[in-house]
């Protein structure tokens, strides 16, 4: 990529910053120069049974287009680590869990 090659700058951490858990991504869209992605926890509604489960964006990110094509590369050289060690398998076109026999 011409426009981003590499990062030529330090990353300082900042141990301030919380974490956020969600179970799945959301609702997702680009809008011609900023990516948003919604973070979902499934919580479940109610106390008693039969308790159902809903969904509560916890946090939103929003990308510039370069930060969307980071993110996309390097979720691409996740998935294939994942991969590579038997954790995920790629099935037309989509990447489902591995499930390994006992």
């Amino acid at each position: 990529m011409a426009d981003h090659p590499q990062k030529q700058y330090q990353i300082e951490p900042h141990h301030e910053v919380k974490e956020t858990f969600a179970d799945q991504i959301g609702f997702m869209m680009f809008d011609g120069s900023t990516l948003k992605i919604d973070f979902v926890a499934v919580r479940m509604k109610g106390s008693t049974p039969p308790a159902l489960p809903e969904g509560h964006v916890v946090s939103r990110l929003v990308l510039s287009l370069n930060g969307a094509k980071d993110l996309i590369n390097q979720i691409g050289k996740l998935a294939a680590q994942l991969t590579e060690s038997g954790l995920l398998k790629p099935e037309q076109g989509q990447v489902t869990q591995e499930t390994k026999p006992n």
